[in-house]
């Protein structure tokens, strides 16, 4: 009994070493949460493309209005989780400022996400469900949208912060908690990101929405393992209907 629990907790501490090795990917279609409706389908008249998004998330460097994301947020990778082999330390840490650009997560290998467009087509799905236009569609430039409106999306945000938790005993003896039920760790992500109408004849932006989102994920062996990116989508459903809301108020001012 006492040589099998060993192995256990020598394995545990193997795959602490090694890394994790899972891939996960944005998907927002399966993502906790709804995508809000707004109206039965068909009252929309009014027809809207979604371009690929901005992503500025470099802007927080030079941008004042972005200072105190800059200071909280500093660019590139931060942190250890080796730190958790540490007595006395109660967890190692890392920090990404672009998590799909880096490796090793609390309980994931790598993230694959593509800003620009997992986040465009996020928001074309939103679009659709809501019902408040007659046609939703994409377009790579505005020159290829023939429709009345444009949807733009600048993402200023996507910061990822994990720890793996040591509780003061190191990576060596906290498995033996972890095996009790304790959680193994915690994952932050991050979402800013900024919506734009515009109107596709004139270029004119006639509305916008910014939304900034955070929420938690806590890890244990038993649960939630491989779930450390999994809130990005659902900060996004969350933007996404509360920028609709938004719209659906102010949308027949301007179709007036």
């Amino acid at each position: 009994m006492k040589s099998g629990m060993v192995g256990v907790l020598g394995a545990m501490v193997a795959a602490v070493l090694a890394g994790c090795t899972n891939v996960a990917t944005f998907d927002y279609a399966s993502a906790t949460g709804t995508m809000a409706v707004f109206q039965e389908k068909g009252k929309g008249s009014r027809t809207i493309a979604v371009l690929p998004f901005l992503d500025q998330r470099g802007t927080k460097y030079f941008d004042p209005m972005q200072a105190g994301q800059a200071a909280a947020h500093p660019a590139g990778d931060h942190g250890s989780f080796y730190l958790g082999f540490l007595p006395l330390i109660p967890a190692g840490f890392v920090e990404k400022e672009e998590p799909e650009n880096s490796v090793d997560f609390v309980s994931l290998g790598r993230f694959h996400f593509d800003v620009r467009n997992d986040l465009a087509q996020a928001a074309f799905l939103s679009l659709q469900a809501s019902n408040l236009f007659a046609a939703v569609s994409r377009a790579n430039r505005a020159e290829q949208a023939e429709t009345d409106y444009l949807w733009r999306g600048k993402v200023t945000n996507t910061y990822y912060s994990g720890s793996l938790y040591s509780y003061g005993i190191t990576y060596f003896l906290s498995p033996v908690l972890w095996l009790l039920g304790a959680p193994s760790g915690t994952s932050e992500n991050e979402l800013w990101i900024k919506f734009e109408l515009v109107d596709r004849a004139t270029g004119e932006v006639v509305w916008n929405y910014d939304y900034r989102g955070r929420d938690y994920v806590t890890h244990w062996i038993y649960a939630r393992i491989g779930r450390d990116v999994s809130l990005y989508p659902q900060l996004m459903k969350q933007a996404m209907n509360g920028a609709l809301w938004e719209l659906s108020r102010k949308l027949p001012t301007l179709d007036r």
